[in-house]
């Protein structure tokens, strides 16, 4: 999501412990939650799981009503690694796709209207987007907030944002929205409690509704206007790349095939659409004019 949308992980990274599934749902201790959120959001055997999202992007402008100007679809694919001494590894990548408003169309330029211009766009490429979990502690109460209400189990994660722009605006003044990134993320996944119950099968049917306050693209070439952007979307986890939209499965075929698997081991640092911005401008200066 989330394009980073493991950022959620964040969190995780407090109340995470693996433990051998219990006899009922558990999720109030650390290594029962942990072990719940492995089914839901990805695989405990270790399979890829590909989780999916469709959203809107809305510029809010000051002293104006929020406008959607593009559409972003895309997955996030990944595994749970389990390391020896007990704690997990989640190690993934993700691409999304920005589409015209109006027709659908996977875009490649789109007519900015703040400022007249034409932009190229650059799809989100992460590798890697990875998180680690720390092995677990004896009797570790859990902290992630989930709610169980009948057969319903809902886990909200609100995740603020704050750190150095890789992007800096004396170096990139155009597409630099200011020397700290400020964002924010808000997940609420949802499953089912007879579906965890059922058979303690490693995976579980996930549905998930993501929100995201962030600063305007790079590719955008907004600088330090006033304004940023809200990403209003849901998703689904998928067993297979197949499952996927049709559509994303052709794109991504053609144009990211490393992206239909998730990377087979973990490594840092995390890559970001603003770092990956940089890394392209770096490759592109190198290679010099055309």
């Amino acid at each position: 999501m989330s394009f980073q949308i493991n950022r959620l992980t964040l969190l995780l990274t407090i109340a995470c412990c693996l433990t051998a599934p219990a006899a009922a749902l558990d999720t109030s201790s650390g290594a029962g939650q942990l072990e719940t959120f492995m089914r839901m959001r990805g695989s405990s055997d270790g399979s890829d799981v590909f989780a999916n999202w469709w959203v809107t992007i809305f510029a809010v402008m000051p002293g104006e009503r929020p406008r959607p100007i593009l559409r972003l679809d895309g997955y996030n694919v990944g595994h749970f690694a389990k390391m020896p001494d007990g704690g997990a590894e989640l190690i993934t990548r993700e691409v999304a796709y920005y589409r015209d408003l109006a027709s659908g169309e996977i875009i490649s330029e789109w007519a900015n209207p703040f400022t007249n211009q034409k932009n190229k766009v650059l799809q989100v490429a992460n590798d890697p987007v990875n998180s680690r979990f720390p092995a677990p502690k004896p009797g570790e109460a859990g902290r992630l907030p989930f709610m169980v209400n009948g057969d319903n189990v809902f886990l909200r994660l609100d995740i603020p944002l704050a750190y150095p722009n890789a992007l800096q605006p004396a170096e990139y003044p155009a597409e630099s929205t200011g020397p700290t990134y400020l964002a924010s993320e808000h997940f609420i996944f949802f499953s089912r409690v007879s579906e965890l119950d059922a058979d303690k099968s490693p995976s579980v049917p996930l549905t998930y509704s993501w929100t995201r306050t962030g600063p305007w693209l790079p590719w955008m070439k907004m600088g330090t206007r006033a304004g940023y952007l809200l990403y209003s979307g849901h998703g689904k986890k998928f067993a297979r790349f197949e499952d996927l939209p049709t559509d994303v499965q052709e794109y991504t075929r053609k144009n990211y095939p490393l992206y239909m698997s998730s990377p087979r081991s973990y490594a840092t640092p995390n890559e970001t659409s603003w770092t990956y911005y940089k890394k392209k401008a770096v490759e592109a200066a190198a290679s010099g004019p055309k």
